[in-house]
């Protein structure tokens, strides 16, 4: 699976990603979060006690991927890609540059969409609207090219907790620049958008959101193709052996050809392999529907 992550510099990407990898080192409901490169790990594990010390890594530019994967009461059930794009390319013109190129082509490329909006920038600095609309203007380009699959976007507002979101006031500062992506993302049967209150300091909140309600849709979407896998590997297995008859075997050997019973069997084969990676996703896939049932979404 692979997740993109895109904002504007200093929106908090970096230190969101550091908090919620040390947040979910530590598990919930029996889900972590791990690295696959023990550095990545060692790096996230520093930026995130820093960052609880009220000491936040610098603002940087730079393109970067980790490569992790979600586990359920210790066993791996998801490996995911997270790309986080910075910078210039996610408050670029649509038509600028290589950044901008690469960003919209991993857009294309992505199962799940994290896009970063700056709530206190966005009330109390005018340029930051025109940062968000470029930004909004980036996804809605790549959901007019993107092939019409399900996929979950998380609107992230960050340093949420320097904000009063319930006032009518300042909601419509942070929401205004990304009316427009909220409504056509309503409009899709395909996309699923929620907006998440995000705080990352000494005392975080809903760090955790984003990435499991992200990963949820990746879950769903591995039971599906599975589901679908097994179904028409047993159908296939059954019309093999609906024609499987003493004279197709002798003149499949004589031939040197499969017969109808060994097509039936390779079949069975396959589709017990696809049970046998469906039954460890069942209890994951339940354990993040219910934890995120109350997560609001259009």
């Amino acid at each position: 699976m692979k997740i993109v992550m895109l904002g504007h510099s200093g929106a908090g990407k970096t230190t969101y990603l550091s908090l919620m990898y040390a947040e979910m080192q530590v598990g919930i409901g029996g889900f972590q979060v791990r690295a696959k490169d023990s550095g990545q790990h060692s790096q996230l594990l520093a930026d995130a006690r820093a960052i609880r010390s009220s000491r936040y890594p610098p603002i940087t530019n730079r393109r970067a991927s980790y490569d992790l994967a979600l586990r359920y009461n210790g066993a791996e059930v998801l490996p995911f890609t997270w790309r986080d794009h910075r910078g210039g390319a996610a408050t670029g013109r649509t038509s600028d540059g290589e950044d901008v190129g690469q960003l919209h082509q991993d857009l294309l490329q992505s199962d799940a969409i994290v896009m970063f909006l700056d709530g206190y920038a966005l009330v109390h600095e005018p340029a930051a609207a025109k940062n968000a609309s470029r930004l909004s203007a980036h996804v809605l380009r790549a959901m007019r090219d993107r092939p019409e699959v399900p996929t979950p976007l998380v609107i992230a507002v960050t340093k949420s907790d320097l904000i009063d979101i319930d006032d009518d006031k300042v909601s419509e500062k942070v929401f205004a620049p990304v009316e427009g992506l909220a409504k056509a993302i309503a409009a899709t049967k395909h996309i699923f958008g929620t907006i998440i209150p995000v705080a990352c300091g000494p005392a975080p909140l809903n760090v955790v959101v984003p990435v499991l309600w992200s990963l949820r849709f990746g879950l769903i979407g591995m039971l599906v193709r599975l589901s679908t896998e097994l179904e028409s590997s047993v159908k296939a297995a059954n019309s093999a052996a609906s024609l499987d008859t003493l004279a197709d075997r002798v003149g499949s050997w004589w031939r040197g050809e499969r017969s109808y019973a060994t097509i039936a069997e390779n079949y069975r084969q396959a589709a017990l392999r696809a049970q046998r990676q469906i039954q460890p996703l069942i209890k994951p896939a339940e354990g993040l529907e219910q934890m995120l049932k109350d997560i609001q979404y259009f």
